[in-house]
């Protein structure tokens, strides 16, 4: 067993808490940790648990996506707008490792108050797909 292994064991043994309340704790714990040894840079938590630098073009890529699919004209200035919006409220966030699902109720919240419904119902659906 790992050092590290035996001191969270030891932390736990007593505490009276959930698999699940240990396990948040943990999954809490450890993007803390990393965040310790990044740079000054917003990564993303995927799914999968992976982690990557956070890159507005890709949020951007999936707004026009969706658009497209949901047969909606979205102009330059219209993506323009929606990622100043996203990184505006990004960067208000103090964590350096955002989770996709954050990331995804942030674009939708955004599309919304900026009156994008349509683009919404279609980026919603796009993102259920993929």
């Amino acid at each position: 067993m790992l050092d590290l292994t035996k001191l969270i064991v030891e932390y736990y043994q007593g505490k009276n808490l959930s698999i699940e309340e240990i396990a948040d704790q943990m999954d809490r714990a450890k993007v803390e940790v990393i965040e310790n040894f990044l740079d000054n840079k917003l990564y993303v938590k995927k799914r999968n648990g992976k982690i990557e630098l956070f890159d507005v073009e890709k949020i951007s890529r999936s707004i026009k996506n969706a658009a497209r699919n949901g047969n909606i004209e979205l102009n330059t200035s219209d993506v323009s707008i929606l990622k100043n919006d996203l990184e505006k409220i990004i960067k208000k966030n103090h964590h350096r490792i955002l989770p996709t699902a954050t990331i995804k109720e942030y674009v939708e919240n955004i599309l919304e108050e900026d009156g994008y419904k349509k683009v919404l119902e279609s980026y919603t659906s796009y993102i259920k797909s993929k």
